[in-house]
């Protein structure tokens, strides 16, 4: 099955969103990709995503990501589900079938996310700035060139 690289970039910001609900912050709202302040090595930026945050709680994460590849196909992808280290589906319009979220001391998260196989296809953690206006997301992607680290920068919409 092919693997689109942006998509899994988004994939990893959703659940980066959702990592800051056990802090006094909250990734609730929606966010745009800031393509210039965001990095993807090797792999072809997307030419847009869009991220709803519904859920940001220390026990649970709800978020909705759209978003169009470099190539211009669009892509969705959607988790509502508990953030408890334990692998639960993940709805995506691309490769990924399941995905485990943790909390980290900082109220972020991390993630792993899993093809329908069963293997590794992205690991990755988030962060929300101090101001609550911008999410970074960091991760790597296991595709058909092999490893490739990224940075997806996304800036609050009012």
């Amino acid at each position: 099955m092919r693997r689109r690289f942006p998509t899994l970039i988004c994939w990893l910001t959703l659940c980066a969103v959702a990592g800051f609900a056990a802090t006094e912050r909250s990734a609730v709202g929606t966010w745009k990709l800031d393509p210039a302040k965001s990095s993807y090595a090797n792999m072809p930026a997307p030419k847009y995503e869009q991220l709803v945050v519904k859920t940001d709680e220390p026990g649970a994460l709800k978020w909705t990501l759209l978003g169009a590849a470099s190539n211009g196909v669009s892509y969705t992808s959607s988790y509502d589900g508990p953030v408890d280290g334990q692998y639960h589906p993940i709805a995506s319009s691309e490769a990924a079938d399941t995905i485990a979220y943790t909390r980290m001391a900082n109220g972020g998260v991390k993630w792993t996310m899993k093809d329908k196989a069963g293997k590794v296809m992205e690991t990755g953690s988030s962060h929300l700035s101090a101001d609550g206006t911008t999410l970074t997301v960091k991760g790597t992607v296991e595709g058909l060139k092999g490893k490739s680290d990224f940075v997806s920068v996304f800036t609050r919409m009012p």
